[in-house]
């Protein structure tokens, strides 16, 4: 059963900056935390001539930000429970600032439980001055080495082939403006080994609403936070559509 005494209601996406929702969130009330901040790598995303997003903030004050953040996820998370955090390696003038450099400033006071690659399709380095980074790495975050986890009776790997949503992916259309939406299959496999029916799942850089799909696919709790509205109304719209009830179906099979 899910304990839950926050401020916030379940299953719902709140407009708001993810620190001020998370401190509305009790203590060790969260199983499962999925999530992949902004990376602050100097882009912008646009729609129809409106900026969306500027990635670009200082970057004292965003490791600081992302570091508070991470605290509070520690705070709200159940102690058997887990974190899985999405970051991918940056690229300035040829080189590269590998994730495991960013992590080892946020990490706090959790502990690795296992390094997840995600390996996508496409060759997104266009320059051809050396290899190029197609993979993102999914870091699986725990208080302690007693956390929740099943093998669902599947082959496990730490590589996960799973393509991006980009351009032609059956995802891409219904998340519309969003830059960098989660790839349904990568968050359902993490709820799938992670949680358990009823457990709650949190977001706090919801986006798309990827995680709350997925959740509500696997009849999971979520909440999630997301500080753009026209983000909140693309996750809105996609947890309404008619055809949820049919992916239900298909995943449950």
């Amino acid at each position: 059963m899910c304990c839950f005494h926050a401020m916030l209601e379940l299953n719902k996406i709140y407009n708001m900056d993810c620190l001020e929702g998370l401190k509305q969130l009790d203590n060790e009330s969260i199983d499962l935390v999925v999530t992949s901040p902004p990376y602050n790598q100097n882009l912008t995303t646009q729609s129809d001539n409106t900026l969306l997003y500027e990635d670009d903030k200082d970057k004292e004050k965003y490791l600081n930000f992302i570091k508070n953040v991470i605290n509070e996820i520690y705070r709200v998370l159940k102690p058997n429970g887990s974190f899985f955090y999405n970051f991918k390696s940056n690229t300035k003038e040829n080189l590269t600032q590998p994730a495991f450099e960013h992590l080892s400033f946020v990490l706090g006071n959790f502990k690795i439980a296992g390094e997840i690659v995600w390996k996508y399709a496409g060759n997104f380095d266009s320059n051809r001055t050396r290899f190029p980074i197609d993979y993102e790495m999914i870091y699986h975050l725990v208080k302690n080495n007693r956390f929740k986890f099943s093998d669902c009776n599947e082959k496990l790997s730490s590589v996960w082939h799973i393509k991006h949503v980009m351009s032609g992916h059956s995802e891409k259309k219904e998340c519309k403006n969003h830059p960098c939406p989660y790839p349904l299959e990568l968050v359902r496999k993490i709820i799938k080994h992670t949680t358990n029916e009823n457990d709650l799942v949190l977001d706090p850089f919801i986006g798309s609403g990827t995680t709350a799909v997925a959740s509500k696919q696997l009849k999971r709790n979520y909440i999630g936070f997301e500080l753009l509205q026209a983000y909140c109304q693309i996750a809105e719209n996609r947890l309404k559509q008619k055809t949820l009830s049919e992916t239900l179906l298909e995943v449950a099979a």
